[in-house]
């Protein structure tokens, strides 16, 4: 979904829930929206769409941004062995993958929290929250930093150099999509948000921001992102 906004052509998703959704060996499928606590069963695809849609209604009931579309994922494990002397493979074989990764869970009451921020992200590319020096500066913290995709670490002032670079011509072409939302509480107030940032249709990285609730408004804390090889 796009729209020119200040002149720019951006990017923009609604809020969605991606369900990974695998065939039980029983009979049936089970669904799990990854980051949240959202777990269907059903013994068709069309119950399953159903039971989905009502979970998911009750898991936000209490949000003030509950999501606008839901996707249903259908996860398949299959090893294509190279060479026939290969072992036969093995459920092991064919998850290690899935394995690596960490399960990363938004607690309910976090999902207004969730709905705030991710209209948010990307920082620095939104400029319905800022296009001037003087507003990115409101946006961020007295000691803000953050690590780019380098692994080099850039100080609050080099970056605002940046921003003034970056709208000094006016308008430029933005293109980006935005998914993956998970959100922790680290202390009062503040919180860890992570999600996936696709730029150009082919540059992906992981985000992380560091948020905090202020008396004037949201503002970040830290920023880190991190190439995703081989995508």
């Amino acid at each position: 979904m796009s729209r020119p906004d200040a002149g720019c052509s951006i990017m923009l998703l609604r809020m969605e829930i991606i369900f990974e959704v695998r065939e039980q060996e029983s009979g049936g499928f089970v669904a799990r929206a990854p980051g949240y606590s959202i777990v269907a069963e059903a013994l068709t695809w069309q119950e399953l769409r159903g039971r989905v849609k009502e979970t998911v209604n009750h898991y936000f009931r209490n949000s003030p941004q509950p999501p606008d579309s839901i996707w249903l994922h259908l996860v398949k494990d299959d090893l294509v062995r190279m060479h026939d002397s290969d072992p036969a493979p093995t459920h092991t074989d064919a998850s290690w993958i899935r394995k690596l990764e960490p399960e990363r869970i938004t607690p309910p009451e976090l999902a207004g929290v969730v709905a705030e921020l991710s209209s948010r992200e990307p920082i620095f590319h939104r400029p319905e929250f800022g296009t001037s020096r003087a507003e990115f500066d409101r946006l961020m913290a007295s000691d803000y930093w953050e690590t780019g995709a380098s692994g080099r670490r850039y100080a609050r002032e080099p970056i605002l150099d940046e921003m003034d670079r970056r709208y000094a011509s006016g308008p430029y072409e933005d293109v980006w999509e935005t998914s993956d939302f998970h959100c922790r509480q680290l202390a009062d107030n503040v919180y860890l948000l992570t999600y996936t940032l696709l730029q150009d249709k082919q540059r992906l990285t992981r985000r992380t921001t560091i948020w905090q609730r202020t008396p004037d408004g949201w503002k970040i804390v830290y920023h880190q992102g991190t190439i995703v090889q081989d995508a």
